[in-house]
């Protein structure tokens, strides 16, 4: 599998985990169970860009989002970040591709919820943002997309 789309798996799965303690056995299965059925589309993608292409179009998109609902509603949220090996984070936010995933990702959750459910989908990505990295990854992925539009594309 890609290395860029092994993290944007992780990063997804990750910020159940570092958000929320999930503690009941039940959703944790769902999580496991659903994350099965991700990892095999992200072994079938190309690169980050095919896998993040077709996540969005997938119905597993929705799943995700309905699974987040249901953890941010039934789980208790965490008190304090937990401690995070900044290393690996790091080295994507310079390469560029960390900020990508989780921006793109924490955008797409944004986009796609119902109105009933864009305030537990807001306090998920300001969550998100709070964890060591992913709020610097996600500045750097806007100054990329700014800077970006100015690109030569190719024909």
């Amino acid at each position: 599998m890609d290395e860029y789309v092994k993290n944007s798996i992780d990063s997804r799965k990750n910020a159940l985990f570092a958000t929320y303690d999930v503690t009941d056995k039940g959703i944790f299965d769902k999580i496991e169970k659903l994350f099965v059925e991700i990892t095999k589309m992200g072994e079938e993608s190309k690169d980050a860009m095919d896998f993040e292409a077709k996540f969005a179009a997938s119905p597993l998109n929705q799943q995700y989002l309905d699974l987040f609902t249901e953890v941010a509603t039934k789980c208790q949220p965490k008190t304090a970040a937990p401690a995070v090996d900044t290393t690996e984070i790091e080295k994507e936010i310079k390469k560029g591709v960390a900020a990508g995933v989780a921006e793109s990702a924490a955008d797409d959750v944004l986009r796609r919820v119902v109105p009933t459910r864009a305030a537990v989908h807001q306090k998920a990505y300001d969550a998100a943002r709070d964890i060591p990295g992913v709020g610097d990854a996600m500045t750097v992925k806007q100054h990329l997309d700014f800077f970006g539009r100015f690109r030569k594309k190719d024909d």
